[in-house]
């Protein structure tokens, strides 16, 4: 049998959310590296004269294989590494969507589950990724138009459209606004969304002199992109919640903590001043019976031990009972 160290169980290990990079820097290095990858992607890809280029170094003999590696590069192709990029990049977002849900469900002034909203745009960034492979969109454009029996967009690819940009918007706009930082994450999904945006149109209008065929999936490829950067953004946001280091987080707790402090210090100044006139009303009462001798004892005999304070209290009730009576 193979031998593991105690270090090796599952238990041990540290979940997604610990992984994710939260300092600035990190986020930043994330974005850029993000943004590098894709970029080089696509600019070899629209390389023509980069390919014409390596078609030349290498000679007639592998003309075939500079071809197959255009095909690989080309976003004009059926499945370019830009857009397996996009889908990996989606899916991530996806995952960290679900982190930033299970997180916000713990918050203790949540109403109205805002939590969930995360839930439904890992599951929106899932079918994104799908749509990118699979004509989902165009499934559900020729479905919507032939149960209205109103063509909408070429193949009905405008219902696609107007319902993906409804629920995607809406569902970001539930899950950004409650957030404390939320300015740089709705700028992020805005772009992404706008990118998005762009890839719907370069498709619905088509291949032109003005609009070269790839903008499409270029743009889609971007805003994925973006939206991946937006999900980084927003995970970092609610850690900072979660930690109490967002803007107005801290300040609000400290608050909450000093009004509690003051109403404790109230309270005990409130008994104290409750006791006094007490201790001086017992004191009243009990002076004549404490200071009463019959003249048989002394005055080293006389009762001046120190009453504990349940005795304090208790000749306090018996004073308050006797004139009550």
């Amino acid at each position: 049998m193979a031998e593991y160290d105690s270090q090796a169980l599952p238990e041990r290990h540290p979940g997604l959310a610990t992984l994710l990079p939260t300092g600035f820097g990190q986020v930043v290095a994330c974005a850029a590296g993000i943004a590098a990858l894709l970029a080089a992607a696509l600019a070899a890809g629209f390389s023509a004269a980069g390919f014409a280029w390596l078609a030349q170094l290498v000679g007639p003999r592998f003309t075939d294989s500079v071809t197959a590696l255009r095909a690989c590069l080309d976003p004009r192709a059926g499945s370019p590494l830009a857009g397996w990029i996009a889908q990996m990049l989606l899916v991530g977002s996806a995952a960290v969507a679900l982190v930033v849900r299970f997180m916000r469900r713990h918050r203790r002034d949540d109403y109205a589950g805002r939590y969930r909203a995360w839930g439904w745009l890992a599951t929106l960034l899932l079918a994104a990724s799908c749509a990118a492979q699979v004509p989902l969109g165009r499934a559900v454009g020729l479905f919507v138009a032939e149960a209205t029996g109103m063509a909408f967009g070429p193949a009905g690819a405008g219902w696609w459209v107007a319902i993906s940009g409804t629920l995607l918007v809406g569902v970001s706009l539930w899950a950004v606004l409650p957030l404390h930082e939320r300015l740089a994450t709705a700028m992020w999904l805005t772009a992404a969304i706008m990118a998005w945006g762009m890839s719907a149109a370069a498709t619905w209008v088509g291949a032109s002199p003005r609009l070269p065929a790839g903008v499409g999936p270029a743009a889609w490829a971007a805003g994925s992109g973006l939206m991946a950067i937006a999900m980084l953004v927003a995970v970092r946001s609610v850690v900072r919640e979660v930690r109490g280091e967002a803007a107005g987080v801290g300040s609000r707790a400290k608050s909450r903590g000093s009004a509690s402090a003051s109403r404790a210090t109230a309270d005990v100044q409130d008994a104290a001043g409750d006791d006094e006139p007490q201790e001086r009303a017992w004191q009243a009462d009990a002076s004549p019976a404490t200071d009463y001798t019959d003249g048989s004892d002394g005055d080293e005999e006389r009762d001046t031990r120190h009453l504990s304070k349940a005795e304090r209290k208790r000749l306090r009730k018996q004073a308050r009972m006797n004139r009550v009576a």
